[in-house]
């Protein structure tokens, strides 16, 4: 039996393409890769705008669309299956198919925009109900991921036994772990701060205070690649501007993002890699893809505890576990005294990319559900109901005012009648009355 044909809908770029990119490109890449691995007849689906301006190969353009015909793009690849690297490329799809609809779901979009100043939270809600109610399957990175979409889900109409159509998919990476760097141990500790500066990551606020700290200790240096989004970088509320301060500070070799392979290149040469989030829901739910990075090129990790892979990391002693400055302090000092435990969390960390985040053992479950993908049935979504209940309203509501106008028309009708009887009462009234006087004159003479 053949497999089904899959077309991969993504706005982000692939890493291989040469230019800089953020996790989603990461991730869609490796979905590309893993299913074409597998077998599976897999073609690309690309934004158009994330195209524009740049060198591509032929078969990434060959689908190229815009979010308000992205419809027609799908019809005309006419695949078995569509999986889109994110559940809002598919938020404008106005027509419903036989096709199978998978949709990625890594990182609490909903929660990103909330925070970032430029999201419509009704909105995003609204369109977020919209697209699960459509879709078939829904992959997730984590058991945090899982639990954070059970709500929406829930909303969208699916029922308690659709839960075997979240597929775990963890963040990965290829197989081959990339050789890991040797640096001298007379050299300083070499610290790799990196992303996207994400406006509510709140970098800047710890990285002057890391830098201070590393100077008066004489530790090292800390290398620093942060940037805006690729394809956002005109949406400066979005992203946290990086102060002058950070750029010139002398402990700080700063750098723009750069294109992946640049990157692990970087990182083999680091010693270690810090993740400072600050704590609230969306670093609590969210997987970094940076941080799989980091592990996957054998770079320890220093990570707050709230954050999803803060466990496995202390499970395979793959970095360290730290949400006290002071604590943080005492750690680089008891690294940068004894270099020889970076080599065994090194090991951790290659060790537990090797075990968790690399395809094709991460990806097993997609490869399964993929091979024999089933249509769900689909309920009514919440919106559908709350649709309903206002059309039930607004036609109840027509009723009531038709029986008002009719009750207003009876009124205004005997209010007349009334009227035109208290005249003629009064009328009567007055004949009456003048009839009483005469016969008064005539008696009284």
């Amino acid at each position: 039996m053949s497999l089904p044909r899959v077309l991969l809908v993504t706005t982000e770029l692939f890493p291989e393409f040469g230019y800089p990119t953020a996790g989603g490109g990461v991730r869609a890449q490796q979905l590309y890769r893993s299913l074409e691995e597998q077998g599976f007849p897999v073609s690309l689906a690309l934004a158009k705008e994330s195209a524009a301006g740049r060198d591509l190969p032929d078969w990434a353009t060959q689908n190229l669309f815009i979010q308000s015909r992205l419809d027609g793009v799908i019809e005309q690849a006419d695949p078995d299956v569509v999986l889109s690297e994110s559940w809002e490329c598919l938020s404008h799809r106005r027509f419903d198919d036989n096709r199978i609809y998978v949709a990625d779901c890594p990182g609490p979009l909903v929660l990103e925009n909330l925070l970032g100043t430029s999201g419509n939270f009704r909105a995003d809600i609204h369109h977020k109900i919209r697209t699960l109610a459509m879709l078939d399957y829904v992959l997730v990175p984590t058991s945090r991921m899982k639990s954070y979409l059970m709500g929406f889900l829930t909303l969208a109409g699916w029922k308690p036994d659709d839960s075997h159509r979240l597929v775990d998919t963890p963040i990965s990476l290829p197989e081959a772990l990339p050789p890991k760097g040797t640096p001298s141990s007379d050299d300083g500790l070499k610290i790799f701060v990196g992303g996207v500066s994400w406006a509510w990551h709140r970098s800047s606020e710890w990285l002057v205070q890391l830098a201070d700290l590393v100077q008066r200790a004489g530790k090292g240096t800390v290398f620093v690649r942060l940037g805006p989004h690729p394809l956002l970088a005109s949406k400066s509320d979005e992203t946290e501007a990086i102060p002058q301060e950070v750029r010139d500070h002398p402990c700080i070799q700063f750098s723009d993002l750069t294109d992946f392979d640049a990157l692990v290149r970087d990182l083999s040469e680091m010693d270690l890699a810090i993740e400072w989030s600050p704590v609230h829901f969306e670093r609590e739910i969210a997987s970094p893809f940076r941080i799989v990075n980091y592990l996957w090129c054998g770079l320890p990790v220093i990570l707050r505890p709230h954050l999803e892979l803060s466990h496995s990391v202390d499970q395979y002693r793959a970095g360290w576990i730290v949400d006290d400055w002071k604590n943080l302090e005492d750690l680089l000092e008891k690294i940068s005294t004894d270099r020889s435990i970076l080599q065994e969390r090194s090991e951790g960390a290659r060790h537990l990319a090797h075990e968790k985040h690399v395809w094709p053992r991460a990806h097993e479950r997609l490869f399964e559900t993929l091979k024999n993908p089933i249509p769900r049935e689909k309920n009514p979504s919440y919106l559908m109901h709350a649709a309903t209940t206002f059309v039930e309203y607004e036609t109840e509501l027509e009723e009531r005012r038709s029986a008002y106008d009719l009750m207003k028309e009876e009124f205004d009708k005997m209010t007349l009648r009334l009227s035109e009887v208290e005249s003629d009462a009064e009328a009567y009234r007055g004949l009456r009355q003048k009839g009483l006087y005469r016969l008064w004159k005539k008696i009284v003479g």
